[in-house]
């Protein structure tokens, strides 16, 4: 459901704030009935709302529990929302840039961009058209006792006065018209004003779809393109200005979430790396890496090598030790037929299979149902084609 502002301003009332803390059936129902006997159907269905979004919000792992059961948020507003990692890892990075000049946030969402410009040091505007944004916004960073270092106004993006000097963040929206979109002429704001942004404001960073091409970019101002990772799922390109040197660069961010550790490599830099046997380990990119054009990179790096021009997975004779690969021991090599991969995971005592394909659509779900067999190993099979010839290598986690 969508929640209005009359249901979010009684969210944030004390009456709402017991409701949210009782104890209730876990069927959904039997909840919605115990919270109308004690406040009206309207309001019983926001808290019914909000206490789900705050369960989403915690099991998703993209906000530390403190932001998770205080969170103020409607299902549109979660959904397109930073996790706290990555909210602070770039305003520490803006902030670093910017020499801590004051920022704007444009179309600030539920706050979490702004709270972590915020924790970063940084004094903070945030603007959205939105006026349930606004108010979620505003009752974020109350909760996470940021709100004075934070203000935010109800305002169109495109028309609000930046004030001179300052540093702006900007995640313009990706879902317009209800669809998820790539290409910058779709965004709102759209490309003309995010083009003019670059150009105006003396820092910034701009967050877009991780399939974005950084080939969209020729004929703009210079500027750094970063894609990100998060437990393994690229979830941004970050435009950067102004730019230390062109560059295009993958990275992964982990650590705590509240104190973010980044890792990054520069992409697009390297020889293509050479073509070779299968060896003893099979390296896999990370997510942001692929997406930037960096697995070349990370083979100069590591000493590695492919199989085909065309996959993504790289091959060495050790485990290498970095957040941007993940190590897979391979025990056998066989032809992508079921019957074969079947055969080898019982020969190698398997148990739990975890089915990870490259370059073919495969029901990963109900193979991994399949193929799972009475032994006691986990066991990986890393399926992929080359040519019209489909190959499974079967591994285990290094």
């Amino acid at each position: 459901m969508s929640l209005t502002m009359d249901q979010l301003a009684f969210l944030q009332t004390a009456e709402a704030a017991e409701l949210l803390e009782m104890s209730l059936t876990p069927d959904p129902l039997g909840a919605l009935g115990d919270l109308r006997k004690r406040t009206s159907a309207t309001n019983a269905a926001a808290v019914a709302e909000l206490r789900k979004l705050r369960d989403r919000a915690e099991a998703s792992g993209r906000f530390p529990r403190e932001w998770a059961r205080g969170l103020l948020a409607t299902d549109r507003l979660l959904q397109q929302a930073s996790s706290a990692r990555l909210a602070i890892y770039v305003g520490r990075e803006l902030a670093r840039r910017s020499g801590g000049r004051p920022a704007v946030d444009l179309c600030c969402g539920l706050g979490a961009d702004a709270i972590g410009l915020a924790l970063a040091g940084l004094t903070v505007t945030g603007v959205d058209v939105s006026p349930e944004a606004i108010a979620c916004a505003t009752h974020n960073a109350e909760r996470l006792r940021v709100a004075e270092r934070c203000e935010f106004i109800h305002a169109d993006a495109t028309t609000f006065a930046i004030p001179d000097g300052a540093a702006v963040h900007v995640d313009p929206d990706r879902r317009a018209d209800g669809r998820r979109v790539v290409g910058l002429a779709d965004y709102q704001p759209g490309d003309d004003f995010l083009r003019e942004l670059v150009t105006r404001t003396a820092a910034g960073a701009m967050k877009l779809s991780p399939a974005f091409s950084a080939d969209a970019l020729r004929d703009w101002p210079e500027m750094e393109v970063e894609y990100i990772s998060e437990n393994g799922v690229c979830r941004q390109c970050l435009l950067r200005w102004p730019a230390e040197r062109r560059a295009r660069r993958a990275t992964v961010v982990g650590g705590e979430a509240l104190d973010p550790q980044a890792t990054s490599i520069e992409a697009g830099v390297a020889e293509p790396a050479r073509i070779d046997e299968a060896a003893e380990w099979l390296i896999e990119p990370d997510a942001a890496v692929i997406a930037a054009g960096g697995v070349d990179d990370l083979a100069a790096v590591h000493g590695l090598w492919r199989i085909d021009a065309s996959l993504a997975w790289l091959f060495g004779p050790q485990r290498v030790e970095t957040p941007l690969a993940t190590s897979f021991r391979v025990l056998q090599e066989v032809p992508g037929r079921p019957r074969d991969v079947r055969k080898a995971i019982a020969d190698l005592d398997g148990g739990v299979v975890e089915v990870k394909p490259r370059g073919l659509r495969l029901d990963t779900a109900e193979l991994q149902r399949d193929l799972r067999g009475p032994g006691q190993c986990r066991l990986t099979v890393l399926w992929t084609k080359l040519g019209q010839r489909q190959l499974a290598f079967i591994a285990e986690r290094g």
